[in-house]
């Protein structure tokens, strides 16, 4: 039978379904994950491979001689070195769909609680400070504020739906415009990206990482947005300048920030972990079981179909299958 190698351990119900056809390679819950060299030992003989939280790149492939196809947990495929997959034949797989859901849903409490400064009343409260004014402009309202929504995707969408059940408006870009019909279905408006950026009291970010967009958020951008605005990130680290953020918290060229992905991670910006105006939570956006069991379930099952000699809807470079 055909080997399948994961690299980190994953409920033996992800595999059940397949294995009257693959032998997989898990590490064991006690261990949790193979390392990196770990991970190119067992490749060797494998004709397809999960990667949860390691890197791709060309060595990791290269490794695997009889590799047929390799995957990535989640949406991004950025640490697959996909270019050089794609020049050798070999397809990348990703899990497009199943994280939709569950990430907008933290997008959409992170905006919330972001706005509501909610991590910031925690921590006093458990420290013993009742803040309690009558007036404390050190949140804002989320009712009748306008979002910005940078990326109009699967994620986009879903957050636009659950935000505007807060009663914002909701205003986007995206580089490929939504239709008209599509405006009208989700009742949005779209502006181009600094259009957004000055009109929206809070931004979501929802675009995929390229190198064109490394640090697409960096000090200028932060200073075409209002001083009043929050900015939220539960996309990629890399599309923004940690240092260029935590100095426009500290400085008031923005109001407030929430992030879920960083540049480094699980590094974070040590003058962001001093501030009081940003909520943090560690890239758990997609962490619900069922999530994360629908992630694996789609993972798989783009690798079992090119193994099968089929086309797979969530290979990302359909063009090397034959």
């Amino acid at each position: 039978m055909k080997k399948i190698v994961i690299s980190e351990w994953v409920p033996e119900e992800c595999t059940a379904k397949y294995t009257d056809e693959f032998v997989f390679d898990v590490p064991s819950r006690e261990k949790r994950a193979y390392s990196y060299e770990e991970l190119k030992e067992r490749i060797a003989d494998a004709d397809g491979c999960l990667i949860l939280d390691n890197d791709g790149d060309r060595a990791l492939i290269d490794s695997g001689k009889k590799l047929k196809v390799i995957a990535n947990f989640g949406v991004g495929y950025d640490n697959i070195d996909w270019k050089y997959a794609t020049g050798i034949g070999l397809p990348v797989v990703n899990t497009p769909t199943k994280v939709t859901e569950a990430t907008a849903e933290h997008s959409a409490t992170l905006i919330a609680s972001t706005m509501r400064s909610i991590a910031r009343y925690d921590r006093e409260i458990r420290a013993g400070v009742w803040t309690s004014p009558n007036f404390d402009d050190r949140n804002t309202q989320v009712e009748g504020a306008t979002l910005g929504i940078l990326g109009f995707g699967r994620i986009g969408k879903r957050v636009c739906r659950k935000m505007q059940g807060f009663g914002m408006n909701v205003i986007y870009y995206d580089k490929f415009r939504a239709s008209e019909e599509v405006e009208k279905e989700f009742s949005v408006t779209y502006m181009e990206f600094d259009d957004v950026l000055k009109n929206a009291d809070c931004i979501s970010l929802h675009m995929p990482y390229i190198p064109e967009n490394h640090h697409l958020f960096n000090a200028e951008t932060f200073k075409k947005m209002k001083p009043t605005a929050y900015f939220v990130n539960c996309a990629r680290g890399k599309l923004v300048d940690e240092q260029a953020l935590a100095d426009a918290l500290k400085n008031g060229v923005i109001k407030g920030a929430g992030l879920d992905v960083f540049e480094e991670e699980p590094k974070v910006n040590a003058d962001l972990l001093r501030l009081d105006n940003v909520t943090l939570t560690p890239h758990i956006a997609s962490l619900t079981m069922k999530a994360r069991l629908g992630m694996c379930e789609e993972a798989l099952s783009g690798i079992a179909g090119v193994l099968r000699g089929e086309k797979p809807y969530n290979v990302v470079n359909k063009e090397v299958l034959k």
